[in-house]
């Protein structure tokens, strides 16, 4: 027997998700079994106060083998990365790595990446910078670069080419 969401009829997909728990547990992190939903990884999600990500509800739906739906949504791709679900977890499940995981589920079974995404993977590619380096207002409205606010600079790669190549080596690896 298996479970259906009742709100899209989906189906649970268990080989999918037994595949994610072999990715994230590459990663040596047992995944979904140990949440017990108590939601602190949402109470710190940048992208929940802005987007309504709810990394609790993605884990509770790998947990029912809900893959399909998590894979074809777009807010697997509203993710910030700032890990601050992983790092307030106190069960360690890392939310984040689960996110990561459908990402590349997606992208594998050939789903459209979301414009913005695509377009900032191709300025990290070209720029080695997902944007160019800005100057900053401060509140007493001048003009700041990250030099005068005791910043290290940004380097760009040195080799664009050396550096494109790493970056498709590690995307093509399997996690």
């Amino acid at each position: 027997m298996s479970v259906i969401d009742l709100n899209s009829m989906a189906e649970a997909q268990a080989a999918d998700r037994q595949e994610i728990n072999e990715r994230l547990q590459r990663l040596r992190e047992e995944v979904s079994d140990h949440c017990y939903q108590c939601g602190k990884c949402t109470s710190g999600c940048e992208a929940h106060k802005l987007l309504e990500l709810e990394p609790h509800r993605i884990v509770a739906l790998l947990k029912k083998g809900l893959i399909d739906e998590l894979v074809n949504s777009d807010i697997i791709w509203t993710c910030m990365s700032c890990f601050k679900c992983k790092e307030r977890c106190p069960q360690k499940v890392a939310p984040v790595n689960i996110l990561f995981a459908l990402k590349n589920l997606a992208v594998a079974s050939g789903k459209q990446i979301p414009g913005d995404f695509t377009a900032m993977l191709q300025s990290a590619m070209e720029k080695g910078l997902i944007q160019d380096v800005q100057q900053v207002n401060t509140r007493a409205g001048e003009t700041r670069t990250r030099e005068q606010m005791g910043l290290s600079p940004c380097s760009k790669p040195e080799d664009p080419e050396k550096f494109q190549m790493t970056i498709m080596t590690v995307a093509m690896e399997k996690v």
